[in-house]
């Protein structure tokens, strides 16, 4: 890759990250206003907590709408006009004078949001597949940011307004129009540098219901299984958050601003985990065993809180379940990426995103009815063991998940001897991100799937043989020992064989094709998915 196209890679990425953090950022600075707000305008205690909730309403009910669009008109147009309506729903927001006007404001602010989907395809799309879900941590990461900076910011602002003007409402409005301002710079920023990355040479999406579009990929074993256990983790994780206030209060006199430091130390954590951690861990491991690690880690740590009798405990507590909720996270949405066609990363991304939004809906109500009817603990319990359960979700497809970002570079003594496989959506994400990787093709014509320049780039690296001489002609070329390398023939058979001979050889990234082209064509095709 040239320094061009790294810089222009990173010029992107730069952008989506800011893209996201405004998101959170603006949701996390309202977050202490609107109480405030609310009081001023006589709502009730219900009505606040609406005010709270419509906004993952929106997200729930029009992430899919935005993913599917972007992928039909492209990722760029979505966007930016997002962040514009973004902006002018915090402008409403800063001149609503009445509790209706403030829920108008916020059902606008979600459903210009839910296109956070949207950023999660862009990544998908410049980011080649074994990059993938440290490019989805990227997203993490501005979440995290989004979750510390956002409260804090919200707070100060409407101090600093206090102090500029006694007028009143004035506080409120001013980190409202902070909140548009940010929008409206990153609407700017990204208008001029914010390049469309859906190729050209992708086929457009079909129109599809929303309700046969969520069915689709839910409804599919591995694909639906992922997006069950994002919902399950943000159901978890939200119910945790509803009433991890009103437990520190009971049990150790804990007030807001000591929890708000706590709920801080989370975001820290996250944004350390998915900033650094899984970067490091994801190309020794791959996604199956960060996942299942961030899951068994996310569960532990729930039920440690129910456990905890002192505050020691409780860091461990939080410590535990920041690490698995960063690990799990981008290794889900990763998956999801490498699972789901070139052409549908909006859409799934956009349900999955969905999914995470009715946990936010669901949990905050199931965690204080426990709280209340159950005993001070039972959120936890409860959120642990949805967690144990995401976990054996993940146990029961393990080998069905996608390991792509294992990219080991240093070869022991005695190599692995295991083969890994690859499904179609993963070989088709080779060929459509244009990765650099040797295809051994051992009698089987593929060469009319593709046209153009995908054509162009599948012949640049196919190298025709047969099961006899494969691996005399790989040691030929003098490949790096970690450099990709996947074997297709007609049934499979052979692709096994000859994979597990390169691994005995020392070399570290070998896939074979699952069925042979007999196996790729039943997913091409849409036979099943």
């Amino acid at each position: 890759m040239d320094t061009n196209s790294i810089s222009n890679k990173k010029a992107q990425l730069t952008v989506i990250f800011f893209t996201v953090f405004i998101y959170l950022v603006g949701f996390g600075i309202i977050i202490p206003v609107i109480p405030i707000l609310s009081r001023d305008f006589g709502a009730t205690a219900l009505q606040t907590g609406l005010l709270l909730s419509c906004y993952s309403l929106m997200q729930f009910l029009f992430a899919p709408f935005w993913g599917r669009l972007s992928d039909r008109l492209g990722r760029r147009p979505i966007l930016t006009f997002c962040l514009l309506g973004e902006a002018a729903s915090y402008l409403l927001f800063a001149w609503a004078r009445s509790l209706e006007m403030l829920f108008v404001a916020r059902f606008l602010a979600g459903f210009f949001g839910a296109s956070i989907s949207t950023a999660s395809a862009y990544i998908s799309d410049i980011t080649p597949p074994n990059e993938r879900s440290k490019g989805m941590a990227l997203i993490g990461v501005a979440f995290g940011l989004g979750f510390v900076v956002g409260p804090a910011l919200g707070g100060g602002l409407a101090l600093w307004g206090q102090q500029i003007s006694a007028e009143k409402h004035f506080d409120t409005s001013f980190a409202a129009l902070w909140v548009a301002g940010l929008c409206l710079a990153t609407f700017i920023f990204a208008f001029k540098f914010l390049k469309e990355s859906l190729s050209e040479n992708c086929p457009r999406a079909e129109k599809r219901h929303r309700l046969s579009l969520m069915w689709k990929y839910l409804s599919s074993r591995t694909v639906g299984s992922l997006m069950t256990v994002f919902l399950i983790a943000s159901l978890a994780m939200s119910a945790m958050e509803a009433t991890l206030i009103l437990f520190m209060g009971e049990k150790f006199n804990w007030d807001v601003k000591q929890v708000s430091f706590g709920f801080a130390y989370i975001g820290v954590i996250i944004i350390f985990t998915q900033g650094f951690l899984v970067r490091r861990l994801l190309p020794l491991w791959g996604e199956r065993k960060v996942l299942r690690l961030g899951l068994l880690l996310f569960a532990v740590g729930l039920t440690t809180i129910a456990l905890a009798n002192n505050l020691g405990m409780m860091a461990l507590a939080m410590t535990l379940l920041s690490l698995g909720n960063g690990l799990s996270n981008p290794s889900i949405l990763g998956s999801i990426s490498l699972l789901t066609k070139s052409n549908e990363q909006g859409a799934a991304l956009g349900v999955t995103q969905s999914m995470a939004s009715l946990g936010r809906i669901i949990g905050p109500a199931l965690g204080g009815a426990v709280y209340a009817q159950v005993a001070m603990t039972a959120p936890f319990w409860v959120s642990g063991g949805m967690a144990f359960i995401a976990l054996a979700i993940v146990l029961l497809n393990y080998k069905k998940l996608p390991e792509l970002g294992k990219t080991p570079t240093v070869v022991s003594d005695k190599p692995a001897v295991e083969v890994s496989y690859l499904g179609f959506f993963q070989f088709d994400n080779l060929i459509k991100n244009r990765v650099q990787f040797l295809l051994l093709d051992l009698g089987a014509d593929i060469t009319d799937w593709y046209k153009g320049m995908l054509a162009t780039h599948l012949e640049n690296y196919r190298l025709i043989t047969n099961e006899k001489e494969a691996v005399a002609l790989v040691e030929a070329k003098q490949l790096p020992k970690h450099f990709p390398i996947v074997v297709l023939c007609p049934n499979g058979k052979s692709s096994s064989k000859v994979a597990h001979i390169l691994e005995e050889m020392g070399y570290t990234s070998v896939f074979a094709v699952e069925g042979g082209v007999k196996g790729l064509n039943k997913e091409r095709t849409g036979i099943f998915l």
